[in-house]
């Protein structure tokens, strides 16, 4: 199967993690509890993916240049002042409910299309990063797309309205994918520079969002809950070793 085939099926199937994220918003399925086991997997998944398969695979494609380092230091300054400018740009926490709806969607259809962006580029990369990285993607995307539904629903938006909007902003991962094969021929000599910035999304997502709220304390947590982050890298690193690179 085509490597643009791939980012395409994979970016979709991301997207539809918006759908999902507004059914479980509007059911009764979703507790704090749930969140924070989705949390801890999603923070071992993205630790695993950056440091067991995005920089062993830049370092050995850009020769030994430790120069694209630079590139995991200019993304996690990238999403510091977005964060800063979008405030609700990966919302976790019940306060936030009085953040604009227009910009919740704002920062989660840039955020998305930078999702798109990072799985595109790895699929270029090889079927094992892209998979890695599609799966890295996907685990943070749940517990952050059940928040941006509920606070979509809370400010004031139809469940139907919630539910387009959310997807339509999912799918501009979708557009981040093409984005990457539309300039192929560019990105492909820079591949080591963009694995290194999809690093350090995910060192940022995972330090800034991810691993302060496994350390929150929280009614009923126990160190039970950290067993998906281990289980998170377990998982990678198994997919590191079983598929082909």
């Amino acid at each position: 199967m085509p490597p643009l085939v791939q980012a395409l099926l994979a970016t979709f199937a991301v997207s539809l993690i918006a759908l999902v994220g507004i059914r479980v918003a509007l059911g009764r399925g979703w507790s704090p509890r749930r969140e924070l086991l989705f949390l801890s997997f999603a923070a071992g998944v993205l630790l695993a993916t950056s440091f067991l398969e995005l920089f062993p695979g830049a370092l050995e494609r850009s020769g030994g240049d430790g120069r694209v380092f630079a590139a995991a230091l200019a993304a996690m300054i990238v999403f510091f002042f977005l964060e800063r400018f979008l405030h609700g740009f990966h919302v976790h926490e019940a306060d936030s409910a009085g953040a604009s709806g227009s910009l919740i969607l704002i920062g989660d259809g840039l955020h998305n299309f930078v999702d798109g962006v990072a799985i595109g580029a790895s699929f270029l990369a090889g079927p094992g990063l892209g998979i890695a990285t599609t799966l890295a993607v996907a685990a943070h995307e749940i517990p952050q797309e059940i928040a941006d539904a509920a606070l979509l629903l809370r400010s004031r938006f139809s469940r139907r309205a919630a539910l387009a909007l959310n997807f339509a902003s999912g799918l501009t991962a979708v557009l981040g994918a093409v984005a990457i094969f539309a300039f192929r021929e560019a990105v492909e000599g820079h591949l080591a520079w963009f694995m290194t910035a999809t690093a350090g999304m995910f060192l940022y997502i995972a330090a800034s969002d991810l691993i302060p709220e496994l350390h929150r304390p929280r009614p009923g947590s126990s160190w039970l809950h950290t067993l998906p982050f281990l289980l998170g890298i377990g998982l990678v690193a198994a997919l590191s070793a079983l598929v082909p690179h």
